[in-house]
């Protein structure tokens, strides 16, 4: 009798204590649409043991009324504000870090959340872009 034996090695953001996410962030999924030459990044890293998200966004092009994380929302549908991180920000930058809870910690691991940067001639966002888990140097 053959057997077969398969392995597969189980990786990924539920398995680390440090998470690491990125995001992207330009008019492309912005609802309603906008069209903005505005671009940033964002860079955040994910605690599970302390539950606390720390966050560095840059942006350029764009004078911001405020910042804020998103909560759920797939690339294609627009969601309630989880949090405010900035209003007015003066600058290019923000950076701060966020307590979150379970329920947060779960939209957040599964890609649900979005960097929205809203301004007054945008007040629904005139940028936006999804938290995603970094991939930069998986195989």
């Amino acid at each position: 009798m053959l057997g077969f034996v398969s392995s597969c090695k189980e990786e990924g953001p539920h398995k680390e204590d440090i998470v690491k996410f990125t995001a992207v962030i330009n008019s492309s999924p912005t609802i309603p649409k906008a069209t903005s030459s505005a671009q940033g990044t964002g860079v955040f890293e994910y605690n599970k043991n302390t539950m606390e998200l720390k966050y560095n966004i840059n942006y350029q092009n764009i004078t911001p009324t405020a910042i804020t994380i998103n909560n759920p929302g797939p690339a294609w549908q627009a969601g309630p504000i989880l949090f405010e991180l900035a209003a007015n920000p003066a600058g290019n930058q923000i950076q701060g870090t966020q307590k979150l809870n379970e329920a947060e910690q779960t939209v957040l691991i599964t890609g649900s959340l979005y960097v929205n940067i809203v301004t007054k001639e945008n007040i629904y966002g005139e940028i936006r872009g999804q938290i995603l888990p970094d991939t930069f140097g998986e195989d």
